[in-house]
């Protein structure tokens, strides 16, 4: 369960405070299929990021599992982004010196044994439709595949979380529709509770759920 109790954010330009999560508070349930929904600017992104402590967070708290996020420290968070949550960008971040296969395995080389992670990777690409681009380089690859490099790559940990931060922002509709519908079909297979930033309305409405913030504030729980 992800649980967040009047969550407070904010930047410093200069010696200006600019607020970007204003006292948020909501509750996601084990196994939701989720979107928070927003235009660009309404702190989405910040949100998501907070919540895999990414972030830090100026004021509340963040729960995950019964972990406190915004308790833990650098070391914890990393292990938590290990074991529990893995996160889809919508830059992909894939090493464009690394194979498909080589990004897809790097959350657990220094965890596991080199060819334990090589199998996992390769069942991970091939979930995702992409066991014969295994050796590719990024620059070999449509921005769909990547994204599915980069969902692979989110799943080899066999995590609890997904949380995908506009997952289709630099796709067609025809492919972030694909993506869309693999994220679905992840969920609905292992259970995974998956999270989804969006400003698409379409999108949004193909979720279970609808979390709607605006200029840092809920609309909607």
């Amino acid at each position: 369960m992800i649980e967040l109790k009047n969550v407070v954010k904010s930047y410093k330009l200069g010696t200006k405070r600019v607020d970007v999560l204003k006292n948020i508070s909501f509750t996601i349930q084990d196994h939701s299929y989720v979107s928070i929904v927003g235009p660009s600017g309404s702190g989405k992104s910040t949100l998501i990021h907070t919540i895999g402590g990414m972030e830090p967070i100026d004021e509340g708290e963040i729960w995950v599992n019964d972990q406190a996020v915004h308790q833990l420290n650098d070391k914890h968070l990393a292990k938590l982004r290990q074991n529990m949550i893995s996160y889809v960008f919508q830059q992909f971040q894939l090493l464009p010196t690394a194979t498909a296969l080589e990004n897809v395995m790097m959350p657990l080389l220094t965890v596991f044994s080199s060819g334990f992670v090589k199998q996992r990777a390769e069942n991970a690409l091939k979930r995702v439709g992409l066991a014969h681009r295994l050796h590719h380089l990024p620059t070999r690859l449509s921005g769909g595949e990547q994204q599915r490099v980069a969902i692979a790559r989110a799943l080899i940990t066999d995590p609890e979380i997904i949380l995908a931060d506009e997952p289709t922002g630099n796709l067609d509709s025809e492919t972030g529709s694909n993506i869309i519908h693999l994220l679905e079909e992840i969920h609905k297979e292992k259970g995974v509770t998956v999270v989804v930033i969006t400003h698409d309305e379409g999108i949004a409405e193909r979720t279970n759920r609808q979390i709607q913030i605006l200029d840092g504030k809920l609309l909607t729980k």
